[in-house]
């Protein structure tokens, strides 16, 4: 496993009072990756992310250590970052999440936020889990290769396995219409979401994360849960995992997740 050195970086905070004018003020590097975190964030909460991700960096004989340091590279030369908030700061003020200045050279290799919830649980490991995956598959593979993870490109491999999906009836993606006006905008997100339940379900993490609904492997929006039914189902989805996905990052332990965020 690559040894990651976390380094922490404080700033004089002032007022708290106006939520919108929270800046991000600490910060961890894990595999790469910066972890921005919002002033009012726990060191805690944000050392347990960057925790998460290093948990994704194990050795084991599927990496292929050629793609996982270009992957890492990518990161690093593209300034790739993940932004984490206060859930509780957030739903008292929305323009809390709209101060969005980090310090330079990053900018706009990023993509959703990071919410600290008030407990553990289920709900909290998907909340680190899912936004981790979208800086990994709509970020970082990208940026690193282009041509089948580019989400803006109906010839990638992404957009193929997606559509393989949404034919064969596992994805549904109608919650995402009203996005359809915004072409770029949809595409991103269908792909985005699209991704995260792959994976999700090849790493067999429905039920830790409390995605799996009752009667079913998944659940409404993508009925597959387990890496058995990805398989026999749904193979272009089953081979876009295994030659990148798998090669880079290995199943994190989910006793160590589950460790990270009790309930």
């Amino acid at each position: 496993m690559k040894k990651v050195f976390l380094f922490i970086l404080f700033f004089s905070c002032g007022s708290n009072s106006d939520l919108a004018n929270i800046d991000f003020t600490q910060h961890v590097d894990s595999n790469n990756l910066r972890i921005f975190g919002k002033e009012d964030v726990s060191l805690e909460f944000l050392n347990k992310v960057a925790q998460s991700y290093d948990a994704m960096f194990e050795d084991n004989s599927k990496i292929d250590q050629s793609m996982r340091s270009h992957y890492l590279m990518t990161s690093k030369d593209e300034h790739v970052y993940q932004r984490v908030g206060l859930e509780a700061s957030f739903e008292k003020n929305e323009q809390y999440a709209h101060n969005t200045d980090v310090p330079k050279p990053y900018k706009h290799n990023c993509t959703d936020f990071i919410w600290e919830e008030s407990k553990g649980g289920p709900r909290q490991i998907n909340e680190v889990i899912e936004h981790l995956l979208h800086t990994v598959t709509a970020v970082i593979l990208k940026l690193a290769y282009p041509n089948n993870w580019g989400y803006n490109k109906s010839s990638s491999r992404l957009r193929q396995a997606m559509q393989e999906a949404i034919d064969k009836g596992v994805y549904d993606v109608s919650s995402y219409d009203e996005m359809k006006g915004d072409k770029e905008g949809y595409d991103h997100v269908t792909t985005q979401e699209y991704a995260y339940w792959l994976i999700l379900a090849e790493w067999d993490y429905f039920i830790v994360s409390g995605n799996k609904q009752q009667g079913m492997t998944g659940n409404g929006e993508f009925t597959l849960g387990t890496s058995s039914e990805i398989r026999e189902q749904l193979p272009l989805g089953h081979q876009l995992y295994v030659d990148y996905v798998e090669k880079i990052l290995s199943i994190p332990d989910k006793n160590l997740i589950e460790s990270l965020f009790p309930e």
